[in-house]
């Protein structure tokens, strides 16, 4: 476990990174300007960090952990004969619910403000769903490679997020329309279902 100035200070980090990106694309960010801005030291910085990426990617995955716990968490409120389709559900639902908790962060995710952050974390979700559909096949087996599969949930989930956060959709029709749309896909025949509905 590490010390709680250690966890202090690269959440100080965290914060003031999530605070210049409502001013400055990513790729202006630079160290020297998150350190003066988080009143750090860059010394500390590299003590904890090589660079501003590896920030990122230090937020990336305390993300992906906070998704996996909410996971785990539905899965044993609302999922526990462990169906397929409610499975898939609780995972967007996960996704949903990281999204809307870090949306300071998030909001400044898209691929035009700053694509870095797009990929980087959407090869994070991807890689996931990746995971996800392969471990959970002897239920419901995509028909496609679960790279394909993955690359067009994850694709079209991070398009119509983004798409209705930069339209002002109201949250509850945002996430009424998603999870609509990802029944729609979990129920055609891109999936072959075993004990589902």
């Amino acid at each position: 476990m590490e010390d709680k100035r250690i966890i202090k200070t690269k959440q100080n980090l965290k914060q003031t990174m999530i605070g210049l990106l409502a001013r400055f694309p990513f790729e202006k960010v630079t160290v020297c300007e998150l350190c003066r801005a988080g009143m750090t030291s860059r010394i500390t910085f590299y003590t904890h960090y090589d660079d501003k990426y590896a920030l990122v990617e230090d937020m990336f995955c305390g993300y992906i952990g906070e998704a996996v716990r909410d996971y785990h968490r539905l899965q044993a409120e609302n999922n526990p004969s462990r169906e397929a389709l409610q499975g898939y559900y609780n995972m967007l639902d996960c996704i949903l619910n990281l999204y809307y908790n870090n949306l300071a962060f998030f909001s400044w995710t898209s691929p035009e403000r700053n694509p870095y952050l797009y990929s980087a974390f959407y090869h994070h979700i991807f890689c996931n769903v990746d995971e996800y559909i392969r471990r959970h096949s002897h239920q419901m087996a995509s028909n496609y490679p679960s790279r394909q599969t993955a690359a067009l949930l994850c694709n079209g989930l991070w398009g119509v997020i983004n798409e209705c956060y930069a339209s002002g959709t109201p949250r509850e029709d945002m996430r009424k329309d998603i999870r609509s749309m990802f029944h729609d896909i979990l129920v055609s025949p891109l999936f072959s279902k075993k004990n589902v509905l």
